[in-house]
Order: structure tokens, then C-alpha cells, then sequence
């Protein structure tokens, strides 16, 4: 299927008549920017085969605010040899007819032909939906739908089915799917459809086994449980009846008492050595008190000598710091005199620099004054001539836009001109001599050509009157475009003020002109003031002012030189001379200062550390001369020894008592004590508990003796033998019905794999051009199913739905250009169309994409709708911008 032409009216955004010419059998390639109508574009032609030309759901045609519009679309196409034409329009002119050569159907006739013809349905009812669109809602990819295949192919599954290998009759909906059904069915009743677990009876018979056995069991544990329980009573009496008569938990009770009287023996020991411990402990903190007191004595002694030898030291500390103060007062007063002398001398060398200084930057700016003045009125004519070739190109000005425009016109006109000489009717006329004819009044002789474009009365003489019309809707139509375009050309120039398009060239040229001379003067002009005049003019008096300040200031320095006399007799050095001595003079009076101040510092620290050694060598011997210091110190000399005895009597005690407790071992009686305690309480709990298992076990086997278990045990086992026979043959027809489905199943795979030859032939020839070595399965439905592809790491898959976004959109276009190869080869109408898709592939994606839509474009048309006119600038067809195509009223 190709279309060949596209006419859209009163569609939506396209008020007025649209009309697309020249489609290619391969690839159209459609631009534009948002809302320039692309999508309207595809709508358009959906609505052409899909909608009811007699719906009222086509209200969503209308072009926005426009009630009274009636949306019409025709296509041209053509098909398996034969030319059609198909036109419709809705709401206030409902129509369709359908052109198939020399034939015509009209109405729902054909409608219907449509639907036959591409593999679609309409809607019985209201708007056509996604389930009615068949194979074009399959291989027409509105905008961001090209990843979605699953839907659009379930709507179109029975007309690819339909074009396919005949074996498709044994796998799908007929006998052999009615024969799976029914073995499948029988399955299911036994077995989970999903698991292949058993279910229904089957499950009941297994349970019923299964309850059985282990009924079976249970009696034969409990038959196997009485007799242990009998053997176990006997031996229970034989040991009840001989604690009864010795019992052995008294012997414990006694091993108890004794084990607890030795170990309170202990515990007295133990705290009369707790007694004696603390007793240590108090004596010998005491003594160190005591110690501690005499310490004190004694360093108050050593404190004293300290003291007095300290004083000693800082007395001839003081007479030193003292001696070297006034060396440093002389050498002060020298240093002072010669820094006065020095700075006398830097003035004078100073004043002499800055008046020659001045001397120089006065030259200068007379210099400078005398340039500037010239330099501003160089500047100023410079000016007045820019301004003079500004306002004559002001005068001439003619922008590059009109010219454009009355070039583009002047073409138009001359195109048109030649149009309406070729098309016009042509007079040629051969008069013999001295005959003569009349053309619109006026008289010819000989021979000549007339085109003529207008009704022309032509006389001839003695014959009458012929007037001739030139024919034809198309010589009318230009001879009206033709003044038409004169007229927008005249009212162009005068708008200009311009008497042909020769004087509007001439104007351009003299603008251009104009333009550069004022171009070369503003050059020139920067050139002398690259600021501008006024700054040139504000610099120039600048330096004026400039000027008069260096005149004042050159009287002000001879001034301070003649009232600076000593200055000016100095000798005459430099001031960088003059200023180092200064310097230098400066530092060591600094210098010579900093060392008097740190020597009288230095005799100020020494007299206060002489104040501060008498007043701690008086402290000292004060406590010295306490009255009574002497007997107090003997006396604690005497408590000190008096405490050391005690304390050395008082830990003899306490190692005799802790060697006692330690032959002892309490540790050990209170672990005796534990265990004889627990060995007689077991006892005693064992012989109770032997007791009542006695009574306990007397009174179950009395009451398992009651419920004949051997009687049970016969009942159970002949109903589970019964069971397991029922249960083997649920479980061999199940295994039976299992293994009959997987074959069927294979088979039907098998014949699938036949049926999906064809189409995923085609399909594995675009996916080797997307993913070198890539290999794609489909599924039951013709669905594309996992992605097999080498990986960094190897072969990697993917089922179709884990790929991303932009992996999807790409195979779910290699997959319908497939489904159309298949219906191609069929001899089905193909006709792809993409809206804005392949957006997400990045730029290697995209130009692997490229190549496989041109390969498609080689066997079906395309209609590719994109924003994106630079990505597709490669594909080998001119771009068609919806901008520019031709509008109708």
C-alpha cells in the first residue's frame, strides 16, 4: 500500500485545507516543531479507515471554537496494482466514497471493503477504540507508544495468524487444541494446573492413605508402648519396695549437720580476722600521720638554710644590675645628638629632590597640554564627518529584510510572467502586401506573433469581427497572480520610496556606502579619542589644573629652601644616602634605648627579688623560733615508734588467723554443705516420685488392656490396604494424563515454532542490525520474548519487559517492520507510521535505527513525524518542514 496524496480540511488545528503531494514509496520524512500539526497529520489518516463517517463521536475533529466546521479527509493509494481514492468528511457533510479504479462504493459498503482490505473492524457503536484497529493499530506508532507491542498485537493476532503457514489449523483453536484441552481438563482433576500437585479425589485418596498409615502406626506404637510400660512396672517395685525398707536420704541429712557445725566454727575464726585486720590498718595510719608531722619539721629546717643562701644571691645580683646603668645613659646622649644632626641633613636633601622633580613633571605637562589640544581638535572634525556620513546613510537607509523581500518579489513577478507567456494563447499572422488587420484597435501589417493572455478583438476588413478568449481556469488564475504580485511590488517600492527595483539596488549600494565611510570616520575618531571627546576634553583639563599645581608648588618649595637655610648649606648628598644614615641612626638610638631600658628593668627585678628573699628568709626563721617546736617534735618521734611495735604485733595476729582459715578451706564445707543437702532432697523426691509413677502406670495399662488394641490394629490395616490400591490408581492415571499433556504440549511447540518461522525470520534480520549477535524469542501470541545479546561479561538476556525504556521502543519498532515484511510477502497492504518515535536512543542506538528503517523503507512505505529534524538529517531524503506546505482557502 502507498499513498500518494494527502488532503486535510477543517480538521482540528488545520482550519483550512491542507494538501501533502509527491509522497515516496519508501521514506517520508515529515519536520516540525510542536504543535505544527504532525500528530493532527496521523489522526487525520486513523480517522480516513477507522471512524464511521456517520459517528457522532468525530465531534473531536472540529477545529478548536470552529461549531459549524466539517472535517474531511482524502487519501490516494495504491494497492496490488490498483489505483484508490478514499474520501471522507463528518458531522455537517457526512460522506465516504471509496474509488477503486473505475469502480465506487459509497458509505458503510465501503467502509466495510476498508476493513477487509487492512485487517481492521469498525466500532459497532461510538468512537473507534484500540481493540478495533487491527493491523494498522498495530504498524501505526503514535506518539510515545512504540514500546507498547503486547496490546496493539493482541488486537492484530488473528489477522497475522490469518497470512501464515496452514499448519496453524492443528495448534490453534481447532481439533488438536479441543483434544489439549479436553487431556488437559482430565489433568487439572487430579493435579494443580500450576504446581502439578495433587488436588481434587486424588488429594482426598492420599490424604485417606495417608491418615490410615499413620493411624496404623500410632496403634502400633501404642501396642509396642504397653509392653514397655509392663516391664517398667516391675522394676519400679522391686526399687520402691527396697527404699521402703532402708530409705538412703537419712544418711545425707546427717553428712549435712556436721559439714554446717564446721564451717560456724570457720566463720567465728573469720571475723575476729576481719577484727585484727582493721586494727592494722587504723595503727598503721597513724604512724604515717606521725611520719608525716616530723617530715614536716625537718623541711621546715631545710627551708630556712634555702632561704638565707637566697638572699646571699640576690644582693649581688642588685649591686651588678645596678653598675650597668649608666654606661648605657652615655651612649644614649652621643647616640641622640648624632640622629639630630643626620635628619637635618635628610631635609636638605629631600627639598632639593622634590624641586627637581617638580622641574620634570612641569616640562611634562607642558608637553602634554600642547599634545592633548592638538589631539582634541583632530578629534572634534573627525566627529562632525562621522555625523555628516550617519545622517546621509539615515537618508538612504534601506534594510536587508525589504531588499530580500522586493528581490523575492521581482522573482515572483518575473516567474509568473514567464508562467502566463507559456500558457498564453499565441497569435501568429502573415498579411499579404498592403492588407492590414485591427488588434484591439490598432492596425498591423505583414507578418508577426501576439501572445495573448486577455479576451482580444481582432477586425478584419471587408470579413467582421472576431473576439478570442484565451480558455482554461489556469490562464486566469495567473493572469490574477500575475497583477496580483505587480501590485504587491509597486506598493512595495512605494512604500520605499523608490521608483524601480534598479533604484532599490542603487540605494543599497549607496547605503552600504555611507555606511562604511562613517564606519572608517568613527575608526578614526576611536583612534584619536579612544575614551570619547569629553574624556579627551576632561583629560586635557586635568592636565591644566595639574599644571597649575606644580607652578604653586615649585614656589612653595623655594620658598621653604631660603627659610631653610642650614638645610641648604649641608653638603650635598643623595637623599637615599642621607635617609639610610638617617635609618641607621634611627635603629641604633632605638637599639641603644631598648638596652637602657632592659638594664634598668633588669636593676628594678633584681631590688624586688632582694625585698622578696628577706621577706621569705624571715618567714622561715620565724616558724624556727616557735616556743616549744623542740618537745613537740620529740614527742612525736616517741608516738611514731610506740605505733610501729603495735602494728607489727597486730599483723603477726592476723597471719596466724588466716593460716587457720586457710587449712579450713569454707569455700569447700559450703560446697558440702550444698551437696548433701540436694543428695538428700533428691533422694527423698525419688523415692515420692517412683511412688506415684507406680500408681500411674498401674492405672493406664488397666485402661489400655480396656480399649483392644490388637482388635484396632486388624481394622486399620485392612482399610488401608484398601486406601493404597485406590490411591496407585489415581496416581498412575495422574502420571498418565501428565505425561500425554507434555507430549501434546511438545507437539504443539513444535507446529508454534513452524507457524513463528517466517515471522521471526524477518525479525532476526533487524535484530542482528540493532545487537550484532542478538538473538530474540517470541512467545504463543507472536510476541517478542527474551533479549540474548553479548554483555561485557558474556551472553547476557533479558525478557522484554526487564530492557530499558529505550531498548523497548527500539524492538518494539524492529517488531512491527517484521509483522509488516510477513504481511508484505503475504500480499497484504503495509503502510508504517512513526510519530515522533525513537526519542530515547542515544546516538549509537539511533544510528543503527536509521539503517534498519532505510532497509525497511526499500519494501513499505513510511511516514516518519519528528521534532528532531538534525537526527534524521542522514536518512537520504529531503526533510518536508509541515511549515511550509501549501494552504488552500
Amino acid at each position: 500500500m502507498k499513498l500518494t496524496h494527502i488532503r486535510i480540511a477543517q480538521f482540528r488545528q488545520f482550519r483550512e485545507a491542507i494538501d501533502i503531494d509527491g509522497l515516496a514509496p519508501g521514506l517520508n520524512l515529515f519536520t516540525g516543531p510542536n504543535e505544527t500539526g504532525k500528530s493532527t497529520i496521523v489522526a487525520a489518516i486513523r480517522a480516513a479507515f477507522f471512524e464511521r463517517y456517520r459517528s457522532n463521536s468525530a465531534e473531536d475533529f472540529r477545529p478548536w471554537g470552529d461549531g459549524s466546521a466539517a472535517p474531511s479527509v482524502m487519501l490516494d493509494f495504491e494497492h496490488d496494482g490498483e489505483q484508490y481514492q478514499l474520501l471522507k468528511s463528518f458531522l455537517g457533510k457526512k460522506r465516504c466514497e471509496l474509488r477503486i479504479g473505475a469502480r465506487r462504493l459509497d458509505g458503510a459498503e465501503a467502509e466495510d471493503h476498508l476493513a477487509v482490505l487492512l485487517g481492521f473492524q469498525h466500532a459497532n457503536k461510538g468512537a473507534s477504540k484500540a481493540e478495533h484497529w487491527g493491523i494498522p493499530g498495530l504498524l501505526w506508532m503514535a506518539q510515545g507508544t512504540a514500546q507498547e507491542v503486547r496490546e496493539p498485537l493482541a488486537h492484530a493476532t488473528g489477522h497475522l495468524r490469518s497470512v501464515l503457514n496452514s499448519a496453524v489449523s492443528e495448534v490453534a483453536s481447532s481439533h488438536g487444541d479441543e483434544v489439549i484441552a479436553r487431556v488437559e481438563s482430565a489433568r487439572n482433576e487430579l493435579l494443580t494446573a500450576r504446581t502439578g500437585k495433587p488436588t481434587g479425589t486424588y488429594l482426598d485418596a492420599l490424604q485417606k492413605r495417608d491418615t490410615l498409615e499413620a493411624s496404623a502406626a500410632q496403634v502400633a506404637a501404642e501396642i509396642e508402648e504397653y509392653r514397655h510400660k509392663v516391664d517398667a512396672l516391675s522394676r519400679l517395685r522391686l526399687a520402691h519396695e527396697a527404699d521402703e525398707a532402708q530409705p538412703p536420704w537419712l544418711e545425707a541429712r546427717e553428712q549435712e549437720r556436721l559439714a554446717a557445725r564446721r564451717l560456724e566454727e570457720i566463720q567465728g575464726i573469720e571475723q575476729a580476722l576481719g577484727e585484727q585486720r582493721i586494727r592494722v590498718t587504723q595503727v598503721e595510719e597513724r604512724a604515717a600521720l606521725l611520719r608525716a608531722r616530723l617530715d614536716a619539721y625537718a623541711g621546715e629546717a631545710r627551708t630556712a638554710d634555702a632561704r638565707r643562701t637566697a638572699l646571699a644571691q640576690a644582693r649581688q645580683a642588685h649591686e651588678a644590675a645596678a653598675a650597668s646603668v649608666a654606661p648605657w645613659r652615655a651612649r644614649l646622649d652621643d647616640a641622640t645628638r648624632q640622629h639630630e644632626a643626620a635628619r637635618l641633613d635628610a631635609q636638605g636633601a629631600r627639598l632639593r629632590e622634590r624641586r627637581a622633580a617638580l622641574d620634570r613633571e612641569h616640562a611634562a605637562l607642558q608637553a602634554g597640554v600642547h599634545a592633548a589640544t592638538q589631539a582634541l581638535a583632530s578629534a572634534q572634525a573627525e566627529q562632525a564627518r562621522q555625523q555628516e556620513h550617519a545622517r546621509r546613510a539615515a537618508a538612504l537607509r534601506i534594510t536587508d529584510r525589504d531588499l530580500t523581500a522586493l528581490r523575492e518579489q521581482t522573482r515572483q513577478q518575473r516567474e509568473l510572467q514567464l508562467r502566463l507567456s507559456a500558457v498564453a494563447t499565441r497569435l501568429e499572422f502573415a498579411l499579404e502586401a498592403g492588407q492590414a488587420i485591427e488588434i484591439d484597435g490598432q492596425a498591423v501589417q505583414g507578418s508577426g506573433e501576439r501572445q495573448l493572455s486577455t479576451a482580444t478583438a481582432l477586425t478584419l476588413p471587408g470579413v467582421g469581427r472576431l473576439t478570442i478568449t484565451p480558455g482554461g481556469s489556469d490562464l486566469a488564475a495567473l493572469r490574477r497572480q500575475a497583477g496580483e504580485a505587480a501590485e504587491r511590488l509597486a506598493s512595495m517600492l512605494q512604500g520605499l520610496d523608490l521608483a524601480s527595483m534598479d533604484a532599490a539596488e542603487t540605494r543599497a549600494r549607496e547605503y552600504d556606502a555611507a555606511l562604511k565611510q562613517a564606519d572608517v570616520a568613527a575608526a578614526t575618531l576611536k583612534g584619536l579619542a579612544p575614551h570619547g571627546i569629553d574624556a579627551l576634553r576632561a583629560q586635557l583639563a586635568n592636565d591644566e589644573a595639574r599644571l597649575r599645581e606644580v607652578e604653586q608648588a615649585l614656589a612653595q618649595v623655594e620658598r621653604e629652601g631660603q627659610q631653610n637655610g642650614s638645610a641648604a648649606d649641608a653638603p650635598r648628598v643623595s637623599v637615599q644616602e642621607a635617609e639610610s644614615r638617617l635609618v641607621a641612626l634611627e635603629r641604633s638610638l632605638k637599639q641603644i634605648g631598648a638596652d637602657l631600658h632592659k638594664a634598668q628593668l633588669a636593676e628594678s627585678d633584681s631590688q624586688a627579688r632582694v625585698d622578696a628573699a628577706r621577706r621569705e628568709h624571715d618567714a622561715a626563721m620565724a616558724l624556727l623560733s616557735v616556743p616549744g617546736r623542740a618537745d613537740k617534735e620529740a614527742a612525736a618521734q616517741r608516738a611514731l615508734d610506740e605505733a610501729m611495735a603495735e602494728a607489727a604485733s597486730a599483723r603477726a595476729r592476723v597471719e596466724a588467723l588466716l593460716a587457720q582459715v586457710e587449712q579450713a578451706r569454707p569455700d569447700i564445707l559450703k560446697q558440702d554443705l550444698e551437696r548433701y543437702r540436694r543428695s538428700a532432697e533428691q533422694l527423698e523426691q525419688a523415692f515420692h516420685q517412683r511412688r506415684d509413677a507406680l500408681m500411674r502406670l498401674d492405672v493406664e495399662l488397666q485402661a489400655a488392656g480396656a480399649r483392644g488394641l490388637e482388635e484396632r490394629q486388624a481394622e486399620i490395616a485392612r482399610d488401608l490396604a484398601q486406601a493404597r490400591r485406590h490411591a496407585l490408581e489415581l496416581t498412575h492415571r495422574a502420571e498418565a494424563l501428565d505425561r500425554l499433556l507434555a507430549l501434546l504440549r511438545d507437539k504443539r511447540a513444535t507446529l508454534t515454532a513452524q507457524l513463528q518461522a517466517p515471522l521471526r525470520l524477518h525479525l532476526q534480520r533487524y535484530v542482528q542490525l540493532l545487537f550484532p549477535q542478538g538473538d530474540v524469542g517470541l512467545d504463543a501470541d507472536l510476541m517478542p520474548g527474551t533479549l540474548a545479546r553479548a554483555g561485557a561479561t558474556g551472553l547476557e538476556s533479558a525478557a522484554f519487559h526487564e530492557l530499558s525504556f529505550g531498548a523497548r521502543e527500539q524492538l518494539g519498532v524492529i517488531s512491527r517492520l517484521a509483522y509488516a515484511d510477513l504481511l508484505l510477502e503475504a500480499g497484504r497492504p503495509t503502510l508504517v507510521i512513526l510519530d515522533d518515535a525513537l526519542v530515547h536512543s542515544d546516538a549509537q542506538r539511533l544510528a543503527q535505527m536509521k539503517r534498519i528503517l532505510f532497509d525497511a523503507a526499500t519494501r513499505h512505505q513510511v511516514l516518519l513525524f519528528t521534532c528532531h529534524p538534525a537526527n534524521w538529517r542522514d536518512m537520504g531524503v529531503a526533510p518536508r518542514a509541515l511549515e511550509g506546505l501549501r494552504l488552500h482557502g
